[in-house]
């Protein structure tokens, strides 16, 4: 079920580009798949929705892929924005490993192309950075685009994610430099949106209306925001298909049921020895 939403509008002088989200339910939704909690839980959920956000403004109708990397190579996040509007979140790691460290880690941003093509970029997570300025520097670096972005997520006592959201300010083109001078001041007391998100009434065109107070702007539209898997058993079949034939036929051999979980929901399938031979018999 689908409950949060994406709100897009434009300042009416063509200064700036802003998204803002409501993410609570997406939020809740990752961090129960892969049962983190802590500050892993908030990184993840603020990668998600940092993911949504740069794919509603850069690429809505691409998956983009933002990937934190550990320093030492042994784990990483995972945020993933397809144009249906689903995202979903990975926490890959080893089985003593409980926690996230973010010092030190690389951020990795993927776009995949209509084509199947992928296009990238890596930056370096800088000391003391949280998500939000760990994309920035992405944009800023990477895109080359002058962009504020902010995502949250509050726990509440049982360490479950009451609240999360996010937005995304982007300097247009045409920009001048007096708007940008008084949105940056503006910005300052919207480096932390945490209050927000708490607020009964929240809602994503009631933020924007907060970053824009006193400009005029006009609404672009709004989407909605959900985590329904796109696993399927084709998409399954087909990864199993790019396997050596050898492989495949030592599994039909074993005359056993295949199972398989998915790592991003935790569904899991079963694949018969007969759908396996159906890939032998493709080939």
């Amino acid at each position: 079920m689908r409950t949060d939403r994406i709100f897009r509008a434009m300042t009416n002088d063509g200064t700036f580009r802003v998204v803002t989200l409501d993410g609570t339910k997406t939020a809740q939704a990752v961090c129960r798949a892969q049962g983190v909690h802590g500050k892993t839980a908030r990184h993840l959920a603020e990668l998600v929705l940092g993911s949504a956000l740069i794919r509603e403004t850069m690429s809505p109708q691409l998956r983009v892929q933002s990937i934190l990397r550990r320093a030492d190579g042994k784990g990483y996040l995972l945020g993933d924005s397809h144009p249906s509007g689903n995202s979903r979140g990975l926490f890959s790691r080893r089985h003593d490993d409980q926690e996230f460290e973010l010092e030190g880690s690389v951020l990795q941003m993927v776009r995949t192309l209509h084509d199947g093509r992928v296009q990238q970029g890596v930056v370096e997570v800088a000391p003391g950075a949280d998500i939000s300025q760990a994309l920035m520097t992405y944009m800023q670096d990477s895109e080359q685009i002058v962009t504020m972005i902010v995502v949250g997520a509050v726990f509440d006592d049982a360490g479950d994610v009451a609240a999360a959201g996010g937005y995304l300010v982007q300097l247009l083109p045409q920009a001048e430099q007096a708007p940008l001078a008084v949105m940056t001041e503006r910005l300052e007391d919207f480096r932390n949106i945490d209050h927000i998100l708490t607020h009964t009434e929240f809602t994503p065109q009631l933020l924007c209306e907060e970053l824009l107070y006193g400009m005029p702007f006009t609404e672009l539209g709004h989407t909605e925001l959900g985590s329904e898997c796109w696993c399927s058993r084709a998409s399954l079949l087909g990864a199993l298909a790019s396997l050596q034939r050898d492989e495949v036929q030592n599994m039909v051999d074993e005359g056993r049921m295949l199972e398989i979980t998915c790592d991003y929901c935790r569904l899991e399938y079963q694949l018969a020895p007969a759908e396996l031979q159906g890939l032998l018999d493709q080939n």
